[in-house]
């Protein structure tokens, strides 16, 4: 009498690299990566290989992949849910298609995936494609604490309240947050640096507004009183503290 032996069924991981110094990779987060099959590699603009990414980069500072499929996944940054839905899509399949034979996949990504990471957009497409598939998050030091962090300022103490929003906000409503929130951490605001800074110096912020860019990277920038920051073009990894007392 034979019996059927169920072929088996890879796992899925989103794993958190941290903000950029390799030394804030967790010790899970190495271990799931060496022994994935494939490491998942997010890729936002067209052209851009797998070795250019900020993500990989850090991996490999701390793990041989020599032998492992990088597997790129194009996720590019737009608005357009058109776009955004056929790329998750494909993304998804390929990602399926490991599973479905087998193979460990490691999406890694910068910070942490569940803090405005792609990988959670993934993740119920592929289960769509894989129910029988495991999903497992493993959490990395985000930007947000990094900044924090680099900058030794306090994200909350006692009964404080902490807002953190992406870059898609009006400056009416950051006004309303900065007098509502003990502190507001605004990312990705390369696009209106100057104009948050303005804002910020006229009500009074500035020496409580700290400038983060580039956190855990050799060229790392904080400037704790923005009133002091350059004109310059700034990095889209770059981040405003601003604490209210």
């Amino acid at each position: 009498m034979s019996s059927m032996v169920a072929e088996r069924i890879g796992l899925f991981y989103g794993v958190g690299v941290g903000p950029g110094d390799p030394e804030l990779l967790t010790l899970k987060a190495l271990r799931i990566i060496k022994a994935a099959g494939a490491i998942a590699v997010p890729i936002s603009k067209e052209g851009i290989r797998a070795e250019q990414s900020r993500a990989l980069k850090v991996v490999g500072q701390e793990a041989d992949l020599a032998g492992t499929e990088l597997l790129e996944l194009f996720l590019p940054m737009t608005k357009d849910a058109s776009v955004l839905e056929s790329s998750r899509t494909i993304a998804a399949g390929k990602v399926a298609e490991r599973l479905s034979s087998g193979i460990d996949v490691a999406f890694i990504t910068i910070g942490d995936p569940m803090l405005y990471s792609t990988f959670s957009y993934l993740v119920p497409l592929v289960q769509k494609l894989v129910p029988e598939a495991g999903m497992h998050v493993v959490p990395g030091v985000s930007s947000v604490n990094a900044a924090a962090a680099a900058s030794s300022v306090p994200l909350a103490e006692s009964g404080e309240k902490v807002l953190v929003v992406p870059a898609a906000y009006s400056i009416e409503e950051l006004k309303r947050w900065i007098e509502e929130f003990d502190t507001v951490v605004l990312m990705k605001i390369f696009r209106k640096v100057d104009e948050l800074v303005e804002l910020l110096t006229a009500s009074g912020c500035a020496k409580r507004t700290v400038f983060v860019s580039k956190v855990g990277w050799p060229d790392e920038v904080v400037v704790t009183d923005i009133s002091r920051l350059e004109v310059a073009e700034h990095d889209y990894f770059s981040m405003l503290i601003v604490r209210r007392g």
